[in-house]
């Protein structure tokens, strides 16, 4: 199934507070497997803001809104929207029962203001859902708390919610299938709900000595569903025609009633009965299974009616003429299958000079032909998976031998099935590990989400050794808490990833840095002037003068001068052209970086203008400030830094800070590799 694309999220304009209070871009087109620089991935997934005391109206990434009121912060305060990247979210994401399901990117709020002595406004877009049978709700972790609780929202629109808090924290949409409530007491009651017009429930005096609520709860079979389950369990469905939803009436309290209750369901659609019909059979889940009901069907056009003393998970099917009697296994694998659909799970490589690049995704089939082809305009290779038996008793793979000549049947390896929530064990093997700096160790899940658009991880690899061959590795994967047997086998693979000698060459070849020469400081002959231009070669004669020696005093009073002296001090090579542009980009909030360096808010407003008219990036108007504030600066050495690593520790980035400060304490610049540990390098 494809998912839709993003929705824009509220109508409201960006208005209030001046212009050095915005990032100049909140957006911005991310290329992978190009020259760009991979630290800039990550950019448009983060904004920082300074309201200042006005408040106003503020754009969040992927089409989100925030509403600050005015008083709410003081001219240093800042706010920052994280949103978590796909290869981010096992970092943040809540364990969900198994009909709730996520279907909004994760955004992450803190701001320097704790608490808020105010409420704001959130908008938070969403992946557009079904809505007849779904209900949207907003699940929220606060800041300086562990447990996911229900947030609530003001109101929903255009595929956006709107909520008021006065804490930070994680914010998530979720959506849950609708569930409709009433009320049932001793004396009986008739119920017609309103999720359907076509289900009804009759409950008889005294059929229950205590009164108890009762849910009506409706998950849909698509068609498709349908089609998928006959397809691949063709035994089990070979006598179902038909199938209506999976209508759950549920008590609060499990019982068997007195006397039988009637319940009115509906045909599955398409069918109309005018008289008994013998292929028309009712289905509910029970202890032991799916069983038919026991019980004489009253059928109009469009709805059967039957009685029954308990109350649990319905269906009504249609079969082959006789056959209805072949339809509880066929009602346990559309059960089984309904949630799922068929996936793919594929890795991508990309192999630069000195820089591997690993996804590792899973997708519908469906979208499996147009991300391949958009990957392979990137730079990245697809590389297929295989399918692979586990020893028993062991928790390792089997690696499938280097030379064996491949069978048909791993060449074009069976389609797994996914749902919402299917996780994966995954290992890195043999010839290649993962650098690190990455996050592997910390975890090793592949998650799959469905109604978002994309579920991968990515890493960057490396040879396990330092011999220059070619080498192989592999991706294993286990699926985690599938009892399925089939499925498991079906899920279980191994990624082989070859790697020639030329490529691993390349990677270790030493790369050319020119060193910057030092510049020469030159001495300026004086004695030029007063030499003239065609000389004799005739040997000088010293002239010896002779003075009368002076007092101390005079000579002291002669060689004092009122003038300060001249001191030659070099910048500090943090401070470097080169140092500020890798810096830059590391550190797009320019405008609240020149807050903090209390550059003034003339000059702030000036750059804000400057850059929207020359349509600069975010890391270009943090360089142009950068540039200014240093030319500013009296002290370029120790001073300077100080400032800069202050300014950066206010704004909450004291890892930079750290690094900036240790590398111009061993004297050298900022380069891209300083960074490493703190970013990964795609997105």
């Amino acid at each position: 199934e494809s998912n839709p694309p993003m929705a824009e999220g509220g109508k409201r304009s960006e208005s209030g507070g001046s212009m050095k209070n915005k990032e100049i871009s909140n957006s911005c087109s991310v290329a992978i497997g190009t020259n760009k620089d991979f630290m800039d991935d990550d950019a448009h997934l983060k904004v920082t803001y300074s309201p200042g005391k006005k408040g106003g109206n503020f754009g969040l990434p992927n089409g989100g809104k925030l509403i600050l009121p005015e008083g709410l912060f003081g001219k240093k305060d800042t706010i920052t929207c994280q949103v978590a990247s796909p290869s981010q979210r096992w970092k943040y994401y809540p364990t969900l029962p198994s009909y709730e399901h996520i279907t909004s990117e994760i955004y992450t709020l803190q701001s320097t203001m704790h608490p808020l002595k105010k409420s704001v406004i959130i908008q938070i877009p969403y992946y557009q859902i079904e809505t007849e049978h779904n209900e949207i709700n907003v699940k929220g972790k606060w800041s300086d708390e562990n447990e996911w609780v229900d947030v609530g929202f003001l109101k929903k629109e255009d595929c956006s919610v709107e909520l008021e808090v006065d804490r930070l924290g994680i914010f998530i949409v979720t959506f849950t299938p609708k569930k409709e409530i009433f009320d049932v007491t001793p004396q009986g009651c008739l119920y017609n709900a309103h999720i359907s017009r076509y289900i009804s429930v009759r409950f008889p005096k005294k059929a229950h000595d205590k009164p108890f609520q009762c849910a009506i709860q409706i998950n849909p079979i698509p068609s498709d569903k349908l089609q998928l389950a006959k397809e691949l369990s063709p035994g089990e469905t070979a006598d179902l025609i038909l199938a209506t939803e999976f209508i759950d009436l549920i008590p609060s309290t499990p019982c068997v009633f007195k006397r039988a209750v009637s319940v009115k369901l509906p045909l599955p659609t398409g069918v109309e009965v005018e008289e008994e019909n013998d292929d028309i059979a009712v289905l509910q889940k029970t202890e032991n299974g799916w069983e038919l009901v026991d019980s004489k069907y009253k059928f109009t056009r469009t709805t059967v009616t039957f009685d029954t003393k308990s109350l649990t998970k319905f269906c009504v099917m249609q079969s082959k003429p006789d056959r209805k009697k072949r339809l509880p296994p066929a009602a346990q694998v559309l059960e089984n299958r309904n949630n799922r659909e068929k996936g793919e799970i594929v890795a991508f490589l990309n192999l630069q000079e000195k820089l591997w690049f690993l996804v590792l995704e899973c997708m519908p089939l469906s979208k499996l032909e147009s991300r391949v082809k958009e990957m392979s305009e990137k730079g990245f290779k697809h590389v297929v998976k295989e399918i692979v038996k586990k020893d028993e008793g062991t928790n390792f793979f089997r690696r499938p031998q280097k030379f064996q000549q491949p069978t048909r049947q791993l060449q074009v390896p069976p389609t797994c099935e996914i749902n919402d929530g299917m996780k994966w064990e995954f290992s890195v093997v043999d010839d290649i590990k993962v650098n690190s700096e990455s996050n592997y160790m910390e975890n090793r899940e592949l998650h799959y989400f469905r109604y978002l658009p994309e579920s991968y991880r990515q890493f960057v690899i490396e040879p396990k050794t330092n011999e220059e061959r070619a080498i192989s590795g592999a991706i294993n994967l286990d699926p985690l808490g599938i009892e399925d047997k089939n499925l498991k086998e079906n899920c279980t693979c191994s990624i082989h990833i070859e790697i020639d000698e030329e490529t691993v060459k390349a990677y270790f070849k030493p790369e050319f840095v020119p060193e910057e020469p030092e510049p020469k400081k030159e001495k300026v002959n004086f004695d030029i002037l007063n030499t003239p231009v065609f000389k004799e070669d005739k040997p000088e004669v010293p002239v010896i003068q002779k003075f009368k020696p002076l007092p101390p005093t005079v000579m002291e009073r002669l060689m004092r001068t009122n003038r300060k002296p001249i001191i030659i001090e070099r910048e500090s090579k943090v401070l470097s052209g080169k140092s500020l542009r890798n810096l830059s980009k590391l550190v797009p909030e320019g405008l609240t970086l020149a807050v903090h360096l209390n550059l003034p808010d003339s000059t702030i407003t000036g750059l804000g203008f400057d850059a929207i008219s020359n349509g600069l990036s975010m890391a270009d108007v943090t360089y142009k400030i950068l540039l200014y504030w240093k030319r500013m600066c009296k002290d370029k050495k120790d001073g300077a830094v100080n400032s800069l690593t202050n300014a950066l520790r206010d704004m909450g980035r004291e890892e930079i800070a750290n690094i900036v400060f240790e590398r111009h304490r061993d004297n050298k610049e900022l380069s891209p590799d300083a960074f490493t540990p703190l970013f990964t390098p795609y997105q």
